[in-house]
């Protein structure tokens, strides 16, 4: 008893000991990262007559998420870096009108995935900018496809001689994985309305549908025209030359005996091939330098400027307009800083419709849906703010398609970018039982029950015939009540509706074309819509964001601290190459749109084409 006594006593210590050094450690990393953060936050200042340094980093989102753990705050975390897309527009804005910025520079090398409809809207940014008479440059050490979207909005595109511009394309392939089911007996059980709905076809066949090669070869199509046309309208080469490039890069670069940024600089996509060092020369000409050894840029990150200057709607009176923002996959709980957690959703649209200082809605919608359920307690929370007096204007961002289509059906209108993923307006349920799995190693299940149904469903029992007949009969009834919605709010019979259906996707543009959207444009013009629908001369925007709680509020205010102080206000051109397995990037984005379907009368309103690693538009 007394050397377990003795053992348990120096266990304790040892326990004390532990606690207090990590304690300690992470008392000390917060006073560090404190410290550093005033010390730098008093030397913030927008230098005159320089530039703004446009240099995103990571993914490109409406809504930053926000970290869960102390962990995301260390040193080298592997976490997911992101940029809000109206920071970025919002430092444009600014600085078109800042006499202070004489030009902006792109560097987009850490730039990890933006969507088409994102780099449109920043393009349209850079445009605005450029009719105040200031300068666009962009440097960049080699530039895949969307980064090169964004770049070719400058006046001069510059690129490290050993770089390179590769053109993939749109679209892609996928696993499909009905044979390997099928050798593990694994029954999948679908049930679905309509010929596009090709979000179960990678469980149910070894090859993509005619149907759904037809929907996505039109969509892919739609989006590639608007990279083509922007690329030659911005680069003032012709759209064939363009379209040559994508397919015959290997002719070009054997003419310029395997030199890819020779190849890219004979076809003017860039315009001269310069070292870093040499593009801080010729950009510091014009702007200036920061030191007196030329080695820092007169220049400030996007990120610091809007810090200083503020946001857009600063000084603004009136009554409101909201953005409420439904971001990712459409669930009724999980964490509702990743997904769209729908009774979080539902509770900002309540504060809305109930403050009289709303005047209108405007929901910002980047989703690929979900839960057919959950979309229906948001719609429904709008119809009501609508029935109260306050307009809705939906917004489409990158993806609003199945649920997150649903959401915006009965809108007043609908805002679309014109490469917005859309429509797939359709319904499914997926099922998978292992009876047949378990019962070829040797285990089986029986048992009884009150009624036909007591053992007619479940992962180790299957599904017999009257609960198949029920569940058909479910996702036939939701299919019919989204095409009813979608009837009623575009003001259209549910037989022309129908035609429009059937899980298919559409482009904005085509959306448009075809009556599922009223007009196409981005936030400011969904913003300004509303205003006019709610009859407000004077109106001032509003985000209704979700309560967060002390933790999260703090770990949030921590990672602004470290990438304020790993940043500069004279910052560099810097590369920080990312690696990831290709297998490994696909697998977990699998297995995460499997962890989505989980609708508690599991029927879902969701759109692959949005999702799956196949269609990933980032184009890298």
């Amino acid at each position: 008893m007394e050397n377990r006594s003795l053992l348990a006593r120096v266990g304790a210590g040892i326990t004390k000991f532990r606690n207090f050094t990590l304690n300690l450690v992470f008392l000390l990393v917060i006073v560090f990262l404190l410290v550093a953060s005033l010390s730098n936050c008093q030397s913030i200042a927008v230098p005159d007559d320089g530039a703004l340094l446009l240099n995103p980093a990571g993914t490109v989102v409406e809504m930053r998420t926000l970290p869960q753990s102390l962990l995301s705050l260390m040193p080298g975390a592997a976490v997911t870096r992101e940029t809000e897309l109206s920071t970025i527009l919002t430092a444009i804005t600014h600085a078109g009108n800042d006499d202070a910025i004489q030009m902006i520079v792109l560097d987009l090398e850490n730039l990890e995935a933006v969507t088409p409809a994102q780099a449109n809207r920043i393009g349209d940014a850079l445009n605005q900018f450029k009719r105040s008479g200031k300068k666009i440059v962009s440097y960049g050490d080699y530039y895949s496809q969307s980064q090169f979207h964004i770049a070719s909005f400058a006046d001069e595109v510059y690129m490290h001689p050993y770089g390179q511009v590769i053109f993939t394309g749109y679209g892609g392939s996928s696993f499909y994985l009905k044979d390997i089911l099928d050798k593990f007996k694994v029954n999948v059980h679908v049930f679905r309305v309509g010929a596009y709905k090709s979000a179960v076809e990678p469980v149910t066949r070894n090859s993509m549908s005619e149907e759904s090669r037809m929907a996505s070869e039109r969509l892919y199509q739609d989006l590639w025209q608007h990279f083509v046309t922007d690329v030659s309208t911005n680069r003032k080469i012709a759209e064939h030359d363009v379209q040559r490039y994508a397919d015959d890069i290997n002719q070009f670069v054997a003419q310029t005996q395997g030199d890819l940024a020779r190849a890219a600089l004979e076809r003017h996509l860039v315009d001269e091939l310069l070292t870093p060092d040499q593009a801080r020369v010729r950009i510091g000409q014009v702007v200036g330098f920061a030191d007196a050894r030329a080695e820092q840029l007169n220049a400030i990150d996007f990120q610091s400027y809007v810090r200083v200057r503020g946001e857009l709607n600063a000084g603004m009176t009136g009554p409101y307009v909201d953005i409420i923002t439904v971001q990712g996959p459409i669930t009724l709980d999980g964490d509702s800083f990743t997904t769209a957690n729908a009774n979080v959703i539902v509770d900002l649209i309540r504060q809305s419709r109930t403050d009289p200082e709303t005047g209108a809605i405007v929901l910002r919608v980047d989703s690929p849906g979900g839960s057919q359920f959950a979309s229906e307690l948001i719609r429904q929370e709008l119809e009501l703010a609508q029935l109260s007096g306050t307009p809705v204007v939906a917004s489409f961002a990158s993806a609003a398609a199945s649920g997150g289509y649903w959401v915006a059906a009965t809108a007043d209108e609908i805002i679309s970018e014109a490469t917005t993923i859309t429509g797939s307006i359709g319904i499914f349920s997926l099922l998978m039982t292992y009876e047949n799995t378990l019962a070829d190693f040797g285990i089986h299940n029986d048992g009884v029950g009150t009624s036909t149904n007591t053992t007619g469903f479940g992962p180790f029992t299957g599904i017999n015939e009257n609960m198949s007949a029920l569940f058909q009969s479910q996702v036939e009834h939701g299919y019919q009540q989204f095409v009813s919605l979608v009837a009623k709010g575009r003001n259209k019979t549910v037989a022309e509706t129908s035609e429009l259906a059937s899980g298919r996707v559409w482009s904005g543009e085509a959306a448009l074309d075809v009556g599922l959207v009223d007009q196409l444009g981005g936030l400011q013009l969904a913003l300004q819509r509303a205003a006019t629908l709610a009859q407000l001369s004077d109106w001032q925007t509003r985000r209704r964001l979700q309560p967060v709680d002390p933790r999260s509020e703090f770990l949030a205010a921590l990672t602004q601290v470290r990438s304020f102080v790993a940043g500069s206000a004279q910052p560099e051109f810097v590369i920080t190459p990312t690696a990831a397995d290709p297998l490994a990037r696909y697998l977990g984005r699998a297995m995460h749109y499997l962890s989505w379907l989980k609708d508690p009368r599991h029927l879902h309103a969701f759109c692959a084409e949005c999702v799956l690693p196949n269609h990933d538009l980032g184009g890298l």
